[in-house]
């Protein structure tokens, strides 16, 4: 098959079979990662991944005021992540596991888990304050052995469970659940094609509570679009989000010329429906989301030298009944169009690698509610470079250096509101700022890696930092995010 060819030509190039080469391989996107681009879990047997377990401790801080209105002004996190992937008798595990603790601070207008998921029957309140959250995520995919030396199947379990709430009063409260099985197959049609089919039934839960008992005049907002919503003062009160996510995936894989071609498309449709109540609870609204997309890739080349193009569109449609206006209350479209052209050589030795990327991108909002009509349209166009350099400073000590940076221009926008009121001006019309603003985006990644054979282990630590700076407004507006990471590979 093209990958393991790929992977054996890697080895020849670089002169040994070694765990952290290969990792490179894979990390770089200098050989298909046929997991990623798929999600189906029978292809974890055809990627080259190297077998390998790691744990990583991640420090993260965002904060600046580039950014929609039900987002932190400043949020820090701590990431703990632990897995691998291992081959045992034919069998193929990739497993993933970790612990996200998160502090938020000025949120504002926000009572929910996201409240940018898509769903517009979200709870807000007329206060501001700091959250504290909970989340882990678990995952596990495994490919068993060949069938008829053509047929590989796999599955992925997915299981996220997480927690959240204001620590000041009136203190919302949310709990979320989320539970995905995805069984997928892969059919080696001939040594050099594979056909493969990738199914997902995700269930979705979410439980929100909010009492407030002190003296102040604070009201619960309700809101079912773009800027319908009710209002009420409130002791307490309870919201259950429950519903369903399916997706379908076909992808395929040939040959053409000199280069390696993988074509994949999915469709995926998510319903969802409120109830609200204390003692008894009423459907509020229904919620539903389609979406359909996919990518394309070429690759020619090999580890050590090579190019590869990947295109990837995603439509996406949502909208929501509401049960007061019996019929369709807020709407929304998406479309994003993003191609990734990366070129890469290795020189002396594989002790240098050399790599550059561009990545134009297309993307299109309309967010209508027709209650309030009201109107939010944004078309931006922009494009940024990367550079990844990695230096083999000694026998067992990498540095790599990744700068990047990008602009994004608001080709064409919109708000159209005839009936304003405090959702619309608070919420929405900041949000058309947001999504109206030309910005600029700028970082960099270090990264030293110090490899230890005797031991089999590799300790690598990164800095990485991303910045967004909004060109066309009148006030400086940006947001910087800074990560620091510590992993150990084994």
């Amino acid at each position: 098959m093209f990958t393991v060819t790929a992977m054996l030509f890697a080895v020849t190039v670089f002169g040994q079979t070694n765990k952290q080469d290969s990792l490179h391989i894979i990390k770089d996107d200098r050989s298909i990662n046929y997991f990623e681009l798929t999600n189906n879990a029978a292809t974890i047997a055809l990627t080259p991944f190297a077998q390998h377990g790691f744990a990583t401790v991640q420090v993260n801080n965002t904060s600046g005021n580039f950014k929609r209105p039900m987002q932190a002004e400043v949020s820090n996190e701590i990431n703990i992540a632990t897995g691998g992937f291992k081959k045992l008798q034919g069998w193929a595990f990739k497993t993933n596991f970790a612990y996200t603790k998160q502090y938020d601070k000025n949120i504002a207008w926000s009572g929910v888990a996201n409240a940018y998921e898509g769903n517009p029957f979200i709870w807000a309140d007329s206060s501001v304050g700091n959250w504290e959250r909970d989340h882990i995520k678990a995952a596990i995919s495994i490919a068993a052995p060949l069938v008829f030396k053509k047929l590989q199947t796999g599955i992925t379990v997915d299981y996220q469970i997480g927690s959240g709430a204001r620590i000041t009063e009136p203190k919302p409260f949310y709990r979320q659940r989320t539970i995905a099985l995805q069984p997928g197959l892969n059919w080696q049609v001939t040594p050099k094609k594979s056909v493969g089919i990738t199914g997902k039934i995700n269930f979705i839960q979410e439980e929100n509570e909010l009492g407030f008992f002190s003296s102040s005049n604070v009201l619960l907002y309700r809101i079912r679009g773009y800027g319908t919503f009710s209002k009420a003062p409130f002791v307490n009160g309870e919201r259950k989000r429950k519903g369903t996510d399916l997706q379908a995936t076909l992808h395929y894989q040939q040959p053409l010329g000199k280069y390696q071609f993988l074509v994949s498309a999915y469709a995926a449709q998510r319903d969802e429906e409120i109830n609200e109540g204390v003692a008894t609870q009423l459907p509020a609204g229904f919620f539903t989301e389609i979406k359909f997309g996919g990518n394309a890739m070429l690759q020619t080349g090999n580890a050590a030298k090579g190019k590869s193009i990947l295109v990837n569109y995603q439509l996406k449609n949502g909208y929501a009944d509401d049960v007061i206006f019996r019929a369709e209350s807020a709407s929304y479209n998406e479309h994003l169009l993003q191609a990734n052209v990366s070129v890469w050589h290795t020189s002396n030795t594989k002790k240098t690698l050399w790599q550059f990327t561009a990545q134009p991108q297309f993307k299109f909002i309309d967010n209508t509610d027709q209650a309030t009509t009201t109107q939010l349209t944004a078309a931006t166009i922009g494009i940024s470079f990367k550079a990844n350099w990695r230096k083999q400073l000694k026998p067992n000590i990498h540095l790599q250096l990744q700068p990047f940076a990008g602009y994004y221009y608001v080709a064409n926008s919109e708000f159209i509101n005839q009936r304003p009121n405090i959702i619309t001006k608070n919420i929405i019309l900041p949000d058309y700022e947001f999504f109206a603003a030309d910005y600029a985006q700028f970082g960099a990644l270090i990264m030293l890696e110090i490899n230890q054979p005797s031991k089999n282990i590799i300790h690598a630590f990164s800095v990485k930092t991303d910045n967004m700076m909004a060109t066309n407004t009148i006030l400086f507006t940006g947001r910087n995010n800074f990560q620091f990471n510590y992993s150990i590979i084994f």
